[in-house]
């Protein structure tokens, strides 16, 4: 894919009944907001069918959080954290907590970011802020993933790059 719009995307995730509630409230920001990114949800296989159902029908794509690939054991919150660099079909992923609400033109976040000399994963500096940019790739994933196992902190991650 080209960069631009068709391929950044938002990424948010639903593990559990309420993080559906909040997901589809932040979907819905999004589109209100008039955002020209796609918008992507990563689900855990233990949600009922029906709520899957709704989460497929509001976001522009569904993808299923593959514990399988979590070698380091880390908590399903955290892993869904680093689940988005495995997503090769986009070059830039904005991860965002379902609790978060978009009020405002938040596609600028794609353009400052866009020229930034980076190829993993970028924290902002405000602590407490579920808010992360990737771009995808497996070997930042394994990478961090194998960092992760040898030192087991999750708080680390500020920046980090292949």
């Amino acid at each position: 894919m080209a960069g631009g719009p068709k391929s950044e995307v938002w990424v948010t995730f639903a593990l559990t009944k309420a993080d559906v509630a909040q997901a589809l409230t932040l979907c819905f920001s999004l589109k209100r907001v008039l955002t020209f990114r796609k918008i992507v949800v990563i689900v855990s296989k233990k949600l009922s069918t029906p709520l899957i159902m709704s989460l497929h029908q509001s976001f522009d794509y569904l993808f299923y959080l593959e514990e399988g690939r979590n070698m380091v054991e880390l908590k399903e919150i955290d892993f869904v954290k680093l689940f988005p660099l495995t997503l090769k079909a986009f070059e830039m992923c904005v991860f965002l907590s379902p609790n978060m609400l978009a009020v405002g033109n938040s596609d600028k976040i794609f353009d400052e970011c866009r020229n930034l000399s980076f190829s993993g994963y970028l924290l902002p500096e405000a602590s407490g802020l579920d808010i992360f940019v990737m771009r995808p790739s497996l070997k930042v994933f394994e990478n961090l993933t194998k960092g992760l196992l040898e030192t087991s902190e999750m708080g680390m991650l500020k920046y980090y790059e292949a």
